[in-house]
């Protein structure tokens, strides 16, 4: 008798952990936050934020928001790829709506969560193979664009401290991309997983595993999507570097934005804190000293430039808003 609440007392345990991991996260992030105030000068930080100029707020606004669209467009390749006859505008709109989600949530699975809610109709293994694959290219562009810069700090300044995380990482993203393309690669796995009966969750892997191969051999669209995730991540490099002419800074150039943004980005994909709190503006203001920028300013510019998404995220709040699901 007892064996028939099992599930849900492992259910229980789960979500008692996530809550207990989710708070452990946010203490982490802003312990990191309190570090920051204590070390650094935050009178010229907060005078540097009011200083900015606010045309290069605009300036800056601009990639950010190409960012979404071109992310949207990624999206839109894989969905259009499985036929779900979605339009590009309500893709776009859906996009915000995850982003603000995104922001609103302890993880960026709330967000994705949306993004199924919103397409899946009666294709629910298929409307999450394409979020999936859509992450799963992302962080394949990431990657890239992120040991490119490693390389390149590599063969210019013989600096090697981040280039063993950086293969590490993108081997292990290659490695779950061929493991989830690839149903030879997965069949190896297949029996294991098909024993998890909890909430069926082994049964329901393997139906998204099956929806997920249909792009197998789709090496267009993938092969497209990585070169629009690598341009998502240049988009993302340039628009705090428009945030620093803004205020002031013309020292810096573009350049160190292409080495250490995409760096920042994985850095702060390390689940330790809450959406890469702390960890982001750690990373800012530790990486961009090489180049002599101060703490503050480093500060200054990330904070900045996280307000912009979040200004973003706020629209796509508007659009759950009056948005109808249909």
């Amino acid at each position: 008798m007892a064996n028939q609440y099992a599930p849900y007392s492992i259910a229980l345990k789960n979500a008692k952990y996530k809550n207990l991991l989710t708070v452990a996260r946010v203490g982490v992030g802003v312990g990191l936050i309190l570090f920051l105030l204590w070390a650094l000068d935050i009178g010229k930080t907060v005078n540097i934020i009011r200083g900015i100029d606010a045309r290069y707020l605009v300036y800056a606004a601009i990639p950010y928001l190409l960012f979404i669209i071109l992310s949207a467009w990624r999206w839109q390749i894989l969905l259009d790829f499985k036929k779900f006859g979605i339009p590009f505008g309500r893709t776009v709109i859906t996009y915000f709506i995850s982003l603000f989600f995104n922001n609103l949530l302890p993880t960026t699975v709330g967000g994705d969560m949306m993004r199924v809610v919103y397409t899946m109709k009666n294709r629910r293994a298929d409307s999450l193979a394409t979020v999936l694959v859509d992450r799963i290219l992302g962080f394949v562009g990431l990657f890239i664009l992120a040991l490119l810069a490693v390389l390149y700090l590599l063969i210019e300044k013989k600096e090697t401290e981040f280039l063993p995380f950086m293969i590490v990482g993108l081997t292990v993203v290659i490695v779950i991309t061929y493991i989830f393309f690839s149903g030879r690669a997965y069949a190896f796995f297949s029996p294991m997983i098909s024993k998890i009966k909890v909430l069926k969750l082994g049964e329901r892997i393997n139906r998204l595993h099956e929806s997920g191969t249909d792009f197998g051999g789709a090496w267009g669209p993938i092969i497209l999507c990585i070169l629009l995730s690598v341009l998502i991540q240049t988009t993302l490099a340039i628009a705090p570097f428009l945030v620093l002419l803004g205020m002031g800074n013309f020292e810096v150039g573009l350049l160190p934005f292409f080495i250490y943004v995409p760096i920042i980005n994985v850095i702060s994909m390390i689940p330790v804190s809450l959406n890469g709190l702390g960890i982001r503006e750690n990373s800012y203001v530790i990486l961009f000293s090489r180049v002599g920028l101060d703490g503050e300013v480093s500060f200054a510019m990330s904070l900045v430039s996280f307000f912009i998404i979040f200004v973003f995220s706020l629209i796509g709040g508007i659009f759950f808003i009056f948005y109808k699901r249909r």
